[in-house]
């Protein structure tokens, strides 16, 4: 406690003593004022002593010399000249400070019983002529497939009567066939007319067994053909085929 009694006299201390500086400064700046304000009272009481001097006369320029007029010639002509006429709008001049006002000009009088002038209607302008387009060329149709090669259309017909003698082909029946189970592959021959008739056909190997190529000639002469194709086996009134038909027991 006893350092905050120190601070507190020195703050003390501290106050009074900056108060006593601004007394201090107060008291000078009054008499340096004083001094100032004696020589403002004095001041006029000592021009009016003071003895005013004479006015000078102003000097005035000299006027200038009056400018030299050309001497004035007279022209007098031998015969009199006629006076030419003054236009009349020359001869009033507007003055230069009036204000000049523009006059709209006065409509011409039109007379009552004029007839009321009616514009002439405009010429219609014709429409630009349209030039007929020629029509459109018609497509060209397709030029018709190449028709197929003779070859071509001979290997499709024995492929479907090939199909046509496996689909129609029976395994033979009978006690025997079911003591005997034979099996085997018989190839059989046949000419067909171009009707698609049958002419003729027979055995050309043999299968091993007289029941399966009997089975073969009679799956043969029992099935229909269709006419042979245009085009196939060119000058031939008839043609000599060759199958293999295979022939399994049942279960």
């Amino acid at each position: 406690m006893m350092w905050v009694d120190r601070l507190n006299d020195q703050r003390h201390n501290v106050s009074s003593a900056v108060s006593l500086c601004m007394v201090a400064v107060i008291w000078l700046m009054s008499q340096s004022i004083l001094p100032l304000q004696r020589s403002l009272l004095e001041e006029p009481m000592e021009l009016s002593l003071l003895t005013p001097e004479p006015v000078r006369p102003v000097m005035q320029a000299p006027a200038p010399p009056p400018p030299v007029q050309p001497p004035k010639t007279t022209l007098t002509p031998s015969k009199a000249t006629p006076a030419l006429p003054t236009p009349s709008h020359l001869l009033a001049v507007p003055s230069p400070t009036a204000p000049v006002t523009a006059t709209p000009p006065t409509p011409a009088p039109t007379a009552p019983n004029e007839p009321a002038k009616v514009e002439a209607p405009r010429p219609v302008q014709a429409a630009p002529a349209v030039t007929p387009q020629p029509a459109a060329e018609p497509a060209k149709p397709l030029p018709p497939p190449p028709a197929p090669s003779s070859a071509a259309v001979e290997n499709a017909y024995v492929l479907s009567v090939r199909a046509l003698l496996n689909a129609n082909k029976r395994y033979p029946t009978g006690r025997e066939a079911s003591l005997q189970r034979p099996s085997g592959k018989a190839v059989v021959w046949f000419v067909l007319n171009r009707n698609g008739t049958l002419q003729d056909a027979g055995i050309d190997d043999t299968s091993n067994s007289i029941l399966l190529d009997n089975a073969a000639l009679s799956t043969v002469r029992r099935t229909s053909y269709t006419p042979l194709p245009e085009g196939s086996w060119p000058g031939q009134a008839q043609h000599r085929f060759t199958v293999t038909l295979d022939f399994v027991p049942l279960n």
